[in-house]
């Protein structure tokens, strides 16, 4: 796979990242609760007592998470399912969009409970804005089917671990727009939801048209911890592992340990940045260990 030459505001070094991953396995579809098609891709494993559902960041779609769900489900973690989350790449009808807050978990419930998981555990992992539904959906009101929950570098707005607030320079937020929106909602108006509130960074040498480069209000919303954050984090009832690079640009790995008050549970891979944790080999052998043990 050919990688393409940096770019000088490629904030995220997706010059050093491969555009596809050719030996994925091929995109299966399911339906909603609504009856929209959602896309996934499904690894099998020898170990079927687990299940691991592995969410994408924000702007891409499952396939650049290919090498980390392969080595969880070759060595031994568990079966892994990789969706396309609604409002992305092969999922959902309006791209960057979805119909209500929530919706994200409401299919991610729908999603799991369409397998045959008599006898197995549910274990969700999610990287970067991933990690943050991952964190939403354990602490929310489906949470208590999750055995376990691994973070890789969760992104959670508005909490002191965001780089400048946007990650580093990836997001762009209409501070305006969020703030109204935000305030409407307190009151029960979303008549404006599906406007959009946030676009990402990505340089157009690396977009090939299955990117998202913006969200709505509903979708941004849907995909991050609930406000305030602190209350969805001392909500998880689960076990979970969260690695994070020491060269993070998204992320200031220092402060997870204080919001997330389980410093035990927190691991800092020296010199990795924030894409290239979903590479990382000593990142997925944590992840194996901690599953299987």
């Amino acid at each position: 796979m050919k990688a393409v030459k940096a770019a000088a505001n490629d904030v995220l070094g997706h010059a050093s990242f491969a555009a596809r991953a050719e030996n994925a396995p091929p995109l299966q579809q399911y339906s909603g609760r609504d009856g929209v098609p959602l896309s996934f891709r499904f690894y099998d494993s020898m170990n079927k007592d687990r299940v691991i559902f592995l969410l994408h960041g924000s702007s891409a779609h499952g396939e650049y998470l290919h090498s980390f769900a392969e080595y969880l489900s070759i060595h031994g973690a568990g079966q892994v399912v990789v969706p396309n989350l609604r409002g992305h790449y092969s999922s959902g009808g309006v791209r960057g969009d979805c119909a209500f807050i929530g919706q994200l978990e409401e299919d991610l419930y729908h999603f799991i409970n369409t397998f045959d998981l008599e006898g197995k555990k549910i274990f969700l992992a999610g990287h970067s804005s991933g990690g943050g539904l991952a964190l939403r959906y354990a602490a929310g009101p489906y949470g208590d089917e999750v055995a376990g929950l691994l973070l890789l570098s969760p992104v959670i707005p508005r909490a002191p671990t965001m780089r400048k607030g946007d990650g580093g320079g990836w997001a762009k937020v209409s501070v305006l727009r969020m703030a109204a929106f935000s305030f409407l909602n307190s009151l029960g108006i979303r008549w404006f939801n599906n406007c959009k509130v946030i676009t990402f960074n990505k340089p157009p040498e690396f977009c090939d048209g299955r990117e998202t480069l913006s969200y709505s209000y509903n979708l941004y919303a849907s995909y991050h911890p609930r406000q305030p954050y602190d209350t969805d984090i001392a909500a998880i009832k689960c076990p979970f592992l969260l690695l994070i690079g020491s060269d993070d640009e998204v992320n200031d790995p220092l402060p997870f340990g204080r919001i997330f008050q389980r410093p035990s549970s927190i691991r800092i891979l020296e010199g990795v940045k924030h894409l290239e944790i979903t590479l990382n080999r000593s990142a997925m052998e944590l992840a194996v260990n901690w599953m299987k043990g």
